[in-house]
């Protein structure tokens, strides 16, 4: 190997912003370490690193140097920059952020909780290929860095970015094409700032309202879970330079206490049917996966062998890279006390999550990047790891950068991303709009004329400043617990965004009367210290100002909702709204006569209010966490220039103590004789200012002889719609009776499209039904036997209207085989 080369670095006092210009110089020239792609660029070939230039790297690094690429560690913290010298605060060692890659060999960094070392897009591209640089020449093996973040609903990092609609938004529109293209441009923003990895998108399915993560999940619905991040995946990765990454593999969504990073307990029916086919349909795309935090059935999915090994490489023949989650070998030890929390107990996690199949650690804030390799390279030469476990995993890591172009093209041109950054608005406003769900609208009371008078209230003030834009934005923008943590600064930075009162003022003027409310962001409140992630109040002066306004309005609209939270700062046990709004809603009724129409607008990342509250307003709004285009969706929606089309991704139930009343759960969802009193909105529920109606059902096939062979069938209905406003309708087609060797789902979804009718006008359409969500484990309690389609009749709907399909032979289209690990399929690792 050839020495150290010298590198240049200049006055260690020098300031990152000087750096970053320095190191931006440097990346416009030739050869290969200096090649630069732009983003959506198509790599060269001139030189590419085969799979034996691989294995001759591989071959020249010593043990030390492997973990080092096995080591992920997170920058931003602490005033953490780009420039080598800056110092690496986190932790004790090492104590420069270029010793990372010189002394510890690091193969990748990420922003820790959507924050890194500058939201400036300019500075971040200059200071990223800085570092790059830096970490080529200075280090003996020149192997660029990985750099990953999380850019979950737009490419959230940066100062201006365009935030698009959170995941549960994305669910409500089933809309595939156009989360996709969503996806395209958050993966061509992360490939121009030259960033390599997208921790999304997020499969875990929806089962529990109390999860506060549950603004992260897409649905409830495994087969429309899948198909949104499979496509997200495929966006993401669009550009070519970037790496998709399904998680968290696997389980994670279904906590059984609610409570994040929580126990799963699950049955193996309920695994092969419910949860992994979400996972697998987005492993077609994706080149990740990050482990999920939480155990499943006793086990904790890092030290799983029948999860990342059996399952996810075997049986899926996954060959990409896994990922730890944030300090997820130490929470072997500190949060689910699988082993003393000494320094025997982090040995063996170190040991036990490599052996069950994690590539790459990452190391947030309490797992130093020196600790973790320190004892992996101890485990290596004590021979309680052999190295060859370390070559796959390494060899993985290494085949992911050359798959990226990292070899070849490791620096950006910084040309590209101030052009990127903050677009595709027609994207996210189309999103915004379709992802809007309409809840409640007794006598018609929307769309409003637009020449009413109105008063918007609700959340929206704290110490004079407006903050109400926090609440439709929600986590990962601009902070990991929503933009600037909740804790404003008159300088930003802030996303790209149009508000509910800017929007409504543009159109009313002076016919618009705001009275925000106090509003107090909480990040980092524990449940027993903030059930509401935010809090609330009406102050005397509000109230008075309220009443006033209300003697003389024609419409009272209440922003209704959270404040932004994330992971288990948001896990709560309460889903009515917080007092000061039951109270709001209270005041505005009591304020107004029966002529004036009151509409709630619901800025929630989860399914928010009781009957308590919603019986008091004509018209319910549910919009989610729309991201930028908040502003605009909502009000074209109200004043009727949009025509609501969402449809719940998730069931809404009635109260706490119902949790869980998935859809798609076995009879019966309820104590007998409780009836709907346990559902407050159905899966699926979503008013529209017209009506529609159905006729002609029908199939493509109505007997299938074999499954296996014809997986999918096309189902015909005509839509009619029969009022007097066009508008998009989302057809969707469900198994709603069918029997077997085991109980059937209530309900399962098999297809759906989106269609637009102008009023009075009818068009027929294809749905397209992917039969492999009537796959059942039959068998006995234990769940083992292969998954199949049984022969039988199954009811098939479409509003009321029904068709019959009937399979012939009982197949498997998925997955013929037993559970994974049975008849021996896992060897000796997993109890058969």
């Amino acid at each position: 190997m050839p020495p150290e080369r010298s590198f240049d670095r200049g006055s260690s006092g020098a300031s990152r912003r000087t750096f970053v210009k320095a190191t931006s110089a440097m990346a416009i020239g030739t050869g290969a370490n200096s090649a630069v792609v732009g983003a959506g660029e198509s790599k060269t070939d001139a030189d590419p690193e085969t799979r034996d230039d691989i294995e001759r790297r591989l071959e020249s690094m010593t043990v030390r140097q492997k973990v080092g690429q096995m080591t992920q560690v997170a920058l931003g913290e602490a005033g953490e920059g780009f420039d080598p010298d800056d110092p690496f605060e986190t932790h004790d060692e090492p104590e420069t952020v270029g010793a990372l890659f010189t002394d510890l060999h690091v193969g990748s960094i990420l922003n820790g909780g959507a924050s890194g070392p500058t939201f400036d897009g300019e500075e971040f591209v200059a200071g990223l290929n800085g570092l790059q640089r830096y970490a080529i020449e200075q280090t003996e093996h020149g192997v660029p860095f990985l750099w990953g973040g999380d850019a979950l609903h737009g490419n959230g990092l940066l100062d201006g970015c365009t935030s698009f609609p959170q995941r549960l938004n994305m669910g409500a529109t089933r809309d595939i094409d156009l989360v996709e293209a969503a996806a395209v441009q958050t993966g061509s923003e992360i490939a121009a700032m030259g960033g390599h990895w997208n921790f999304g998108p997020t499969v875990d399915i929806l089962r529990d309202m109390r999860w506060g993560r549950y603004f992260e999940g897409h649905s409830e619905d495994p087969m429309l879970l899948g198909k949104l991040a499979r496509a997200r995946a495929r966006g993401f990765e669009r550009s070519g330079r970037v790496a998709a990454t399904v998680k968290h593999f696997a389980g994670y969504g279904t906590p059984n206490t609610g409570s994040d990073r929580a126990h799963a307990r699950t049955s193996m029916r309920d695994l092969r049917t419910r949860q992994l086919p979400a996972y697998e349909r987005a492993l077609e795309e994706a080149k990740t996966v990050m482990v999920n935090s939480g155990a499943v059935n006793g086990k904790p999915a890092h030290v799983s062998e029948w999860v990342l090994t059996t399952v996810l490489r075997e049986r899926y023949g996954f060959d990409g890279v896994i990922v730890s989650d944030w300090d997820d070998f130490l929470r072997l030890l500190t949060n689910h006390e699988y082993r003393p929390n000494t320094d025997d107990g982090w040995r063996w996690a170190v040991k036990e999550g490599i052996t069950a199949g994690v590539d790459m650690h990452m190391c947030g804030g309490e797992v130093s990047p020196a600790e973790f390799i320190e004892t992996a390279v101890d485990l290596v030469e004590s021979g309680e790891v052999p190295e060859d476990r370390i070559d796959e995993s390494v060899r993985r890591i290494l085949e992911l950068k050359r798959e990226l172009g990292l070899f070849e093209q490791p620096l950006v041109r910084e040309d590209r991303i101030g052009s990127l950054v903050g677009g595709a608005r027609d994207v996210s406003a189309k999103l915004a709009k379709e992802s809007l769900v309409l809840l409640r609208n007794e006598d018609d009371v929307l769309p409003l004329e637009g020449t009413e008078r109105v008063l918007l209230t609700g959340p929206g003030v704290e110490d004079g400043t407006p903050n109400q834009f926090l609440m439709q934005h929600g986590g990962w923008t601009l902070g990991w617990q929503g933009v600037e943590d909740g804790d404003l600064t008159e300088d930003g930075p802030r996303p790209r965004q149009t508000t509910v009162e800017g929007a409504m003022k543009e159109r009313l003027g002076d016919r618009l009367t705001h009275v925000p409310t106090e509003f107090e962001a909480a990040p980092y409140e524990s449940i027993y210290e903030n059930f509401d992630n935010g809090f609330f109040d009406v102050t005397d002066a509000q109230e008075r100002a309220i009443r006033e306004a209300a003697s003389a309005t024609d419409a009272v609209v209440v922003v209704l909702g959270e404040g932004p939270h994330n992971e288990g700062f948001g896990d709560r046990d309460k889903m009515r709204f917080p007092a000061a709004q039951r109270e709001l809603v209270a005041l505005v009724d009591a304020a107004t006569g029966d002529d004036v129409s009151l509409i709630g607008v619901v800025l929630a990342g989860s399914p928010r209010g009781t009957a308590e509250t919603f019986d008091r307003l004509d018209g319910v709004l549910f919009a989610g966490q729309p991201g930028s285009d908040a502003g605009v969706a909502i009000a074209d929606t109200l004043f009727g220039d949009y025509n609501p089309s969402g449809r719940l991704p998730f069931t809404w139930e009635a109260n706490v103590g119902h949790v869980p009343q998935c859809y798609d759960d076995y009879p019966p969802r309820q104590s007998v004789d409780a009836g709907a009193q346990t559902v407050q909105f159905e899966f699926g529920h979503g008013l529209s200012y017209t009506d529609w109606a159905y006729t002609g059902l029908s199939l493509s096939a109505s007997t299938i002889k074999n499954p296996a062979s014809n997986p999918t069938i096309t189902a015909r209905v005509t839509v009619e719609n029969t009022g007097e406003r066009a508008g998009e309708h989302i057809v969707e087609v469900y198994n709603t009776e069918s029997y077997g060797s085991v109980l059937q789902p209530h309900r399962r979804l098999l297809g759906f499209d989106r269609v637009h009718v102008a009023a009075g006008e009818s068009k027929t359409v294809a749905v397209e039904l992917d039969l492999s969500t009537l796959e059942v484990v039959p068998g006995d309690v234990p769940g083992w036997k292969p998954t199949v389609v049984e022969a039988g009749e199954y009811e098939l709907s479409v509003g009321e209207e029904t068709a019959t399909l009937t399979i012939e032979k009982t197949a498997s289209i998925t997955d013929p085989k037993p559970a994974p690990g049975r008849n021996g399929s896992a060897g000796g690792r997993c109890d058969d």
